[in-house]
């Protein structure tokens, strides 16, 4: 019985190492195919520039920052609506400016007259600028009255160079 367990046990061994020889074949096969070239060497990706786009155009800063006004009067005429259209443009790109208009008058009248009228013509500045999209917290008004005059002789072509409101940026 001996005997024929260890033939089970050599025929076992024959077939496992004849499996595995024949698994590991000594001969050489023909490949039909071209050696393997090698990878082609690429550049890192450079990311694309960005499209340029054109910068914004800033409206200047009017180059008059004077309103005038008419004798012992506060309405914004024609000529005052073309300096304050310019800083209401101006003003629009510039977020972070503020500015104080301050109300200036001519040497007729008394000191109080002259403050009170200087500062309704600040305060109609203001009222305009707002009227057309700035907000009001960024705008200031003080009025000089006649103590700031930008010309110091009598008569009426001096005085209507008093007769001002003047918008200071801060």
């Amino acid at each position: 019985m001996h005997s024929m367990t260890l033939k089970r046990a050599f025929v076992a061994i024959a077939v496992v190492l004849g499996l595995g020889l024949s698994g590991c074949s000594t001969t050489k096969h023909e490949t039909t195919s071209q050696p393997a070239k090698p990878a082609p060497v690429t550049k890192p990706a450079t990311p694309a520039p960005a499209p340029q786009t054109a910068a914004p155009t800033l409206a200047p800063k009017p180059t008059s920052n004077s309103v005038y006004f008419a004798y012992d009067r506060s309405d914004i005429d024609s000529a005052a609506t073309t300096v304050l259209d310019g800083y209401v443009n101006w003003l629009k790109d510039h977020g972070g400016v503020s500015v104080t208009v301050e109300g200036n008058c001519d040497e007729r009248g008394s000191r109080e007259y002259n403050l009170a009228l200087g500062q309704a013509r600040a305060d109609r500045v203001k009222d305009y600028l707002v009227s057309h999209g700035v907000a009001a917290s960024r705008i200031d008004t003080v009025s000089f009255g006649e103590e700031r005059p930008a010309c110091t002789e009598s008569g009426e072509t001096c005085w209507a160079q008093n007769r001002r409101a003047d918008i200071v940026a801060r």
